[in-house]
C-alpha cells in the first residue's frame, strides 16, 4: 500500500508497509525491514510530489467507477477535489489519464467525481489511484498561471481544459461559479437568474477600455457607406462688362505706280483727235497745223491692282472688375466600403 493508506490506529499498522511490519513487542531483526520499506514509500511519495492522494489517517479510501468519466468514494472529500481541480487517476486497465473536476457533491456516505479528461476516459474496472494537483483553484499558496477571467487566443478548434470558447454561450452561474465572480452579467445576463454569458468574440477584434468605451460594449461594423453626393463644382455669379477705350495709331507706306498699273484709256473709233503739227513742221498751207480725222494714241496700262502698306499699333486701358457670385462645394455618393484589415480568424478562449 501506498503512503496514504498509513493509519495511525496501533493495531492496523501490521498491514500498511510493502514489506515488513511494526507491531509490538516485534523480533528486533524485523525493524531494519520496516524501516527500509517506509523510506522507500516516503521516497516514492516524494519522487510524485506534484500529486495527493486523498487518505484518512485510519482507514483505505477506495474508489468505484460509475462511468467513462465518473467516480465515487465513500468519504467527503468535496473540499479537496473541488471544481477545475487537476486530477491525475489510474483506473482499472492501468492506464494513467489527467484532467480536471466538473463537479463534486457530497451525499452521504459518497462523495461523486465527475471528470473532463484531456485525452482518453477511464477504462474498466475500478480505479487503483486518484490524486489531484498540489495548486489549487481557489486557495493555493502559488499564484494561479492563469487567472480566471483571461482571454487567451488560440488555434485549436476545440477549448483547452478549463475554458470555454468566447462564443456568448450561456453557462451556470454555480458550476461556473469562480468565472462568474470575476466577470458577473458583464457580457450577458443568460437567462436573468441561473446563467450568464461569456463574451462572444466571434467575427470582432477586441478594444481597450476606455472613458467612453466600457468593459463589453460593442460596436461597429465591417461595412461602411459613405455619405454624400460627389458633383462637379459649379460657379454661380453676375455678368459685368468691361469699361474703358481703345486707341489705335500708325502710318501708311507710300508706293510708286508702275505702267501696268495705270488705269487703260480706249478712245472711241470716230472721235476725232486735232494734233498739231511740230513748229519744224508748220510750213504747210494749212497754217498752224494740219489736222487729221484719225490719229493713234498709245493706251495707259491694264489698270493691274495694287497695294499700300500699312503699320501701327494699338493700346487698351480700362477699369478692373471683381467678378461676384459663390461656388457650390461637390458631395459625394458611393457605394459600400468594406474597412476590414487582412486578417487570420482564429478562437478566443476564457479561464474559468
Amino acid at each position: 500500500m501506498s503512503i496514504t493508506a498509513w493509519s495511525t490506529t496501533a493495531s492496523q499498522n501490521g498491514n500498511r508497509l510493502v514489506s515488513g511490519n511494526y507491531l509490538e513487542q516485534q523480533s528486533p531483526s524485523t525493524l531494519n525491514d520496516a524501516g527500509r520499506s517506509v523510506m522507500a514509500q516516503i521516497r516514492a511519495w516524494a519522487n510524485n510530489i506534484e500529486w495527493f492522494e486523498f487518505g484518512t489517517g485510519s482507514n483505505t479510501v477506495s474508489y468505484t467507477r460509475v462511468s467513462a468519466t465518473q467516480i465515487s468514494m465513500p468519504v467527503n472529500v468535496v473540499d479537496q477535489f473541488h471544481v477545475n481541480r487537476r486530477v491525475k487517476i489510474v483506473d482499472g486497465q492501468g492506464a494513467t489519464v489527467y484532467g480536471r473536476v466538473t463537479s463534486s457533491s457530497f451525499n452521504s456516505p459518497n462523495t461523486a467525481l465527475t471528470f473532463e479528461f484531456d485525452s482518453g476516459s477511464l477504462g474498466s474496472g475500478n480505479p487503483t489511484s486518484v490524486s489531484y494537483g498540489i495548486v489549487s483553484a481557489t486557495n493555493t499558496s502559488l499564484p494561479s498561471v492563469v487567472p480566471t477571467g483571461t482571454i487567451l487566443m488560440t488555434g485549436v478548434s476545440s477549448a483547452d481544459s478549463g475554458f470555454l470558447f468566447c462564443d456568448g454561450t450561456a453557462y451556470s452561474r454555480t458550476t461556473y461559479s469562480q468565472l462568474f465572480t470575476k466577470i458577473g452579467t458583464t457580457f450577458g445576463v443568460g437567462n436573468g437568474s441561473s446563467t450568464f454569458n461569456v463574451p462572444n468574440l466571434q467575427a470582432k477584434f477586441p478594444l481597450g477600455k476606455s472613458g467612453s468605451h466600457g468593459l463589453g460594449t460593442t460596436g461597429g461594423a465591417f461595412a461602411q457607406t459613405p455619405t454624400g453626393t460627389n458633383s462637379s463644382p459649379s460657379f454661380t455669379g453676375s455678368a459685368f462688362t468691361p469699361s474703358g477705350s481703345v486707341s489705335v495709331s500708325g502710318t501708311v507706306a507710300g508706293h510708286s505706280i508702275t505702267q501696268a498699273q495705270l488705269p487703260n484709256i480706249n478712245l472711241q473709233t470716230n472721235e476725232m483727235v486735232k494734233i498739231e503739227q511740230a513748229p519744224a513742221n508748220r510750213g504747210s498751207s494749212s497754217g498752224a497745223g494740219a489736222t487729221y480725222s484719225r490719229a493713234n494714241i498709245p493706251l495707259g496700262g491694264s489698270g493691274q491692282a495694287h497695294s499700300h502698306g500699312w503699320s501701327g499699333s494699338a493700346t487698351f486701358s480700362g477699369s478692373s472688375a471683381t467678378p461676384s457670385g459663390s461656388v457650390s462645394a461637390p458631395n459625394f455618393t458611393g457605394s459600400v466600403l468594406d474597412t476590414t484589415n487582412p486578417y487570420i480568424a482564429l478562437n478566443y478562449q476564457i479561464k474559468y
